[in-house]
């Protein structure tokens, strides 16, 4: 061993596109911080349409959902202002399998 985590190797058991899997944006949380899109190396994220007034930031929007990887949900504990949510992970636990 080098010191790092070993990770297991994922198989989904049904094609992605069948996965509930992904990311929700409370848009009154997001502060447009991009922490989020600038964290996840699938492009989940990307800038929403501006807004009128005085925003002068976009925020954020899922536009990538079926990108994400089931399971994943490291962008929740990225995003300081708690804009982020997940399904509960226990319903989609059966959608993985793990190899040896």
């Amino acid at each position: 061993m080098n010191g790092k985590s070993e990770r297991r190797k994922r198989r989904l058991t049904v094609p992605r596109e069948q996965i509930a899997w992904y990311p929700v944006i409370d848009p009154e949380l997001c502060n447009s911080c991009s922490s989020c899109y600038d964290f996840c190396p699938k492009e989940v994220f990307a800038s929403g349409p501006v807004e009128e007034g005085l925003r002068r930031r976009p925020k954020m929007q899922v536009a990538n959902p079926y990108r994400c990887i089931v399971l994943c949900s490291a962008c929740e504990r990225e995003c300081a202002a708690g804009a982020i949510s997940f399904p509960p992970r226990e319903e989609f636990e059966q959608f993985v399998e793990y190899l040896d």
